[in-house]
């Protein structure tokens, strides 16, 4: 096997490969991503070369077309030209370092004395009377008992909402979950609907839902699978504080919601069921598969084709790059290892495609990013600072 991946290897180099030997390349690095894979030969200055072609042929198709291939069950799918850089680069990495999960570390990379490490189960429960749960800090168990329903932080590291029964008071008390930089949390609600929040975003609801609806108001991002109750509709709301709020209306589905305030847009990708989105006087129904984009500017809604993988491959464990700007990319970047991101030349124009782990630490990461020779990095203590 591993001769028949060098073949592989060296066809790709040498411009020859045919899409389905491309595809074995790529099912085979994915299976092998986690583990240690070994170089094939003990000649350093063989590594060296194939590193180098490999690294000229990669660079050479940056601004080639990007083109994807899918299947509707897997968490992959690779992008032949500009956005399999990454992935190709990722199984090279594997090739010349044999230690486990060790990544290439370009020279003008500085590292840090303390190494920048990935966000984690991390948020902040604030209850109706105005106290504040850190809850990486709390204990497992019942937190506090809001309303009609009790907290409780699970074993796993999520909070659950239980009804008490018997409990009479009809109050209607609110908590809020927010997720700092470098944080992202579950949230499980008193009606059995479950909530993942991302890096720097927070969800206002009830701790019971009383009446015929159940609202929620959210920051930042979210995905949604809801609890289906044909007799309560669910609404998200979101940039509650604007003059023209964005409303999503369900009955049982599952969706995403990107709505960060420093977006200029606010994206809603449906998964499964139907969702309503309004603003304004406009208005959208989707179907799975699809999203709408809302334009914060000009208060309109388009309705287009939505890649369902990339919308949530946060919640998955993993960055999910399309073509994507550097911009973009480092937004979110910035939001998950918590560090400021500062430019110094032009990089505007430039995006990146692949896909990349969440749970490396930010060197490994920008180090993958490098070598595309897309854009360069250097780190100054919590600082990114992002060159051409």
């Amino acid at each position: 096997m591993k001769n028949n991946i060098y073949h592989l290897i060296e066809k790709y180099l040498d411009g020859t490969i045919t899409p389905a030997e491309e595809e074995t390349l790529m099912a085979w690095y994915q299976d092998h991503n986690e583990t240690e894979v070994e170089w094939l030969s003990e000649n350093v200055d063989e590594e060296e070369d194939v590193r180098a072609r490999m690294l000229l042929r990669l660079q050479q198709q940056v601004n080639v077309p990007v083109t994807r291939h899918a299947t509707a069950k897997s968490r992959w799918y690779y992008i032949p030209a500009a956005a399999c850089i990454l992935v190709i680069l990722g199984l090279a990495g594997y090739f010349y370092y044999p230690q486990l999960h060790r990544s290439p570390q370009p020279a003008n990379i500085a590292k840090a004395v303390n190494a920048i490490v990935p966000g984690s189960n991390k948020a902040i429960l604030m209850l109706d009377n105005g106290d504040k749960v850190v809850l990486e800090e709390a204990q497992n168990g019942i937190i506090s008992q809001q309303g009609k329903a009790a907290v409780n932080k699970t074993d796993s590291g999520s909070l659950l909402y239980n009804t008490v029964n018997g409990n009479t008071d009809n109050n209607i008390v609110y908590n809020t979950l927010v997720t700092p930089f470098g944080g992202q949390y579950r949230l499980t609600l008193q009606d059995g609907t479950n909530v993942w929040l991302n890096a720097g975003s927070s969800l206002r609801f009830p701790a019971s839902f009383p009446g015929k609806e159940r609202k929620v108001i959210l920051t930042g991002e979210a995905y949604f699978e809801v609890a289906k109750d044909q007799s309560r509709p669910f609404y998200v709301t979101v940039n509650d504080a604007s003059g023209a709020p964005m409303t999503v209306r369900v009955l049982g589905t599952h969706f995403n919601i990107n709505a960060y305030p420093d977006e200029q847009q606010h994206i809603v990708t449906l998964l499964e069921g139907s969702v309503k989105v309004g603003c304004g006087k406009a208005d959208a129904l989707l179907t799975p598969g699809k999203k709408a984009i809302l334009n914060r500017a000009s208060g309109k809604i388009n309705i287009k084709d939505g890649d369902t993988e990339a919308a949530i491959a946060w919640k998955n464990g993993y960055f999910l790059f399309d073509n994507e700007k550097i911009e973009g990319v480092m937004k979110q970047i910035s939001r998950w290892y918590n560090v400021e991101i500062t430019y110094q030349g032009d990089v505007s124009g430039k995006a990146i495609g692949g896909s990349l782990s969440r749970s490396k630490n930010v060197t490994e990461v920008l180090s993958m990013l490098e070598l595309t020779g897309t854009v360069h990095f250097k780190i100054e203590g919590r600082r990114i600072i992002v060159m051409p």
